[in-house]
Parts: C-alpha cells; structure tokens; sequence
C-alpha cells in the first residue's frame, strides 16, 4: 500500500524526472567516453580529470554550499524574506571568488605543477566555478517549487550543448584536451548567464545588504567547508596522488573506471534532489506513526542501493569491450569499488538531510575532517601498495565509515525510530 500511494505522489513522479535528468546531465563524461576513449589519449584523459579536480575544488570555496542554504531556508522564510536572503548569497559569492582569485594568483606557480595546465585555464576555472554555482542556485530555487519542467528543459539544454560543442571541438576541429575542457569552459558561463537572468527576473537579485542573513549563510556554509573538502578529497586527491605516484596515463584511465562506478551516485543524488524538499515540508510536524513509515523506507532504500551498485556493475563488465577504446578497457576493474562506495554515499545522503534539517552542520565537520584525513592517508598507502586500485578500495572504505558516523550523529539531532523493534525510542 505504501509502494502504490509512493508511485502515485509527486515524490515518485519528480524523482522519475530528476533521475532521467541527472542520468542524462551528470552523465555526460560517460555518454562521450566511447569518443573520448578513442580519439583522446590515456595522458590527454588524466589531464581532463586533474582539471575537472581543480574546479570542482574552486566550486567548494566559491560557492560555500550555498546551494544548500538556499534549499533549507526556503521552507523557513516567508517569500520577501527570502528573496533577501539569496540576494545576500549573491553578495557572498562576489566576496569569495575574490578571495579564491587572490590565493590563486599567489599559489599560481604550484598550481600549475600540481595539475599541469597552462596559467590561463587556471583562471578560466574560477569563472567556471562561480557560474556553476550560480546555475546550482537556479536549479536549486526550481527543484524547492517542484518546478520540474523548467528544470529539466534548463538541464537537458545545457547537456546537448555540453556534447555538441565537445565533439566539433575534438573530432570536427582535431583538439586534444583542450577541447574538452574548452566545451565545458563555454557551456558552463553561457548557462551561468543565463541563469543570472532568470533569478533577476524571478526577485531573488536586489542587491540589498543583511548582515543578519550574511552572518545565517556563513553559519550554515562555513562548517560544511570541511564537509564539503572531504567529498572532493575522496576523488580529487585520488586523482592527483595517482598522477603522482603511478602515472598521468593511469590517473586517466581510473577517471573512466570512476566515472562507470558513479553513475550509482547520480541516481544517488537525483533521489535525493527530490527527496531532501519532501522531507523537509514533512519534518515540520510528524507523528510517530509518519516517522516509522519513513524510517521503514529508508531501510528499503539502503537495501536497494547497494543490489543496485552489485548489478550495475555485472551490466558494465559486458559492455565495456564495445564502449571503450581499446587502451582504456584496464578501467573495469575499478567500477565495483567505486559503485559500492557511492551506494554507501546514497545511503549518507539520506540521513544527511536531518543534520541540514536540524541546522548542526557543525558535526559534519568533526566527522568529515577526521574522515577527509582517514581516506587521504589510507589511498596513500594503498595506492602505494595496489597502485591505481588502491584508490578505490580506500574509497569503499571512508564513503562507509562517513556513513555510519553521520547516521549516528543524525539520529541525535533529530530523533526518528531508527530502531524499530523497540517501541518510542526517541533517545
């Protein structure tokens, strides 16, 4: 009976379409490998990765997870109030991308040795990162009014352009990484614009000044600095510590594996796009009775995740010896490392949402520091020891041992029956 009301909610029919989106937008690296794979080199790939590393990592200080600032409060704030609220996100970001810019330019010379790309791409991924984050807001402000229409359309455009520019770049006008990194560069600030011109034209851009919201924005984002640091350690490091140690040309042909292993994270994630608003609404007031059927599913989620992550990966073995190109078929021994570890990320990511709920993202950092350390120090020795794959089964074990902290710590800040067989324990 739960299933079928489930299938009949607007829950199950935002989560269908969000799910096709993120399948589709998020997937792009693993819709061009079979022609990245064959006209792109190993090193050209491992070059791709480190430079994707390196926005994801401006995105983290740029954008302060203010997209997650934006979801919470907007079932917290009345309409006006919210309104000046993002305006004031805006400020923030203006602020941070400055300061990012001044530590580049005076980190410039190890950055550049580090992820081995010309001066000017380094400065090209700063405006990268700011736009990113400026569509994220949009898409963010979309998803909290269930508009998922304009979302998707905005997604799957953004997407096609992604694909289209990429490939005139690397077959059509023979470039090497740089086409790649040029289609993601362009796309990226065309639709960066033109979400600013949506969120003006929806009031969410007056440029007033609180320091009342300002000083809520940092509470929330600042202590997820670690959190969020620790998320891009478990991949981006792993990059960097393979080029370092094993090789360019392995870092490149593990970004494939990674990326075949994370499509588990993309439906991850697109569940809870849908999930994290509908259970915010429904935090509001919740009878004991609501908790369990919650608790009830979230049990049924975990167990279908991790069969998900197991069959997924029988279905990539096979096809992996038409996708790819022949010197990159090495990457199929990763993807079962990879997609248990984000199976183990979709499960946190359903217990998360009490911690963001609840406004105590100050433990995530406790967590996600010890954590981001664990996993740094366990695939440096690892990858020492197995090489590449070393990477991945550090992985598999910092995504569960993050997990079942973070449940831990959800389960005292928000009280739900987690266990079920003993009856009101909301200790």
């Amino acid at each position: 009976m739960m299933i079928l009301k489930l299938k009949q909610s607007k829950l199950f029919k935002n989560t269908f379409l969000y799910t096709l989106i993120q399948l589709i937008n998020k997937g792009v690296p693993f819709l061009l490998l079979p022609i990245l794979t064959r006209y792109l080199s190993t090193d050209d790939y491992g070059i791709i990765a480190t430079y994707n590393t390196f926005i994801a990592l401006l995105v983290i200080f740029i954008g302060l997870s203010m997209e997650g600032a934006v979801s919470v409060n907007f079932f917290q704030l009345e309409e006006e109030k919210f309104r000046k609220y993002v305006s004031n996100i805006f400020n923030l970001m203006i602020a941070s991308t400055f300061l990012v810019t001044l530590v580049v330019i005076f980190f410039q010379e190890l950055i550049i040795s580090k992820f081995t790309i010309p001066v000017i791409w380094i400065y090209i991924a700063i405006a990268v990162a700011l736009v990113q984050t400026i569509t994220g807001i949009n898409l963010t402000l979309w998803r909290s009014q269930q508009c998922a229409k304009p979302y998707a359309v905005y997604a799957l455009s953004q997407t096609f352009f992604n694909i289209m520019i990429s490939l005139l770049l690397i077959i059509g006008l023979n470039y090497q990484w740089e086409g790649r990194t040029a289609a993601i560069a362009s796309v990226s600030i065309f639709f960066g614009l033109l979400s600013i011109i949506f969120i003006y034209k929806k009031g969410y851009a007056k440029f007033n000044y609180s320091v009342e919201y300002i000083k809520d924005a940092l509470k929330f984002g600042i202590p997820l600095l670690p959190h969020q640091m620790a998320l891009w350690m478990r991949s981006g490091v792993d990059i960097l510590l393979i080029a370092t140690i094993v090789g360019t040309s392995q870092s490149g042909i593990y970004s494939v594996g990674y990326t075949f292993g994370a499509v588990v994270g993309i439906f991850a994630t697109a569940f809870n796009n849908a999930y994290s608003p509908y259970l915010f609404e429904k935090l509001k007031s919740l009878s004991e009775q609501s908790k369990i059927k919650i608790v009830k599913f979230t049990y049924l989620y975990f167990i279908g995740i991790i069969l998900f992550a197991i069959l997924l990966n029988g279905v990539f073995v096979l096809i992996l010896p038409y996708y790819l190109g022949e010197k990159f078929q090495e990457a199929s021994q990763y993807i079962i490392w990879i997609a248990l570890a984000y199976s183990f990320q979709g499960m946190y990511l359903m217990v998360v949402n009490y911690i963001f709920y609840a406004k105590k993202t100050h433990f995530l950092s406790m967590i996600t520091i010890f954590t981001s350390i664990f996993h740094v120090v366990l695939s440096y020795i690892l990858i020492q020891n197995y090489g590449a794959l070393g990477a991945a089964y550090a992985s598999v074990i910092s995504f569960l041992l993050t997990f079942v902290l973070v449940f831990r710590i959800s389960y005292k800040v928000y009280a739900m029956p987690w266990i079920l067989w003993r009856k009101n324990d909301n200790s």
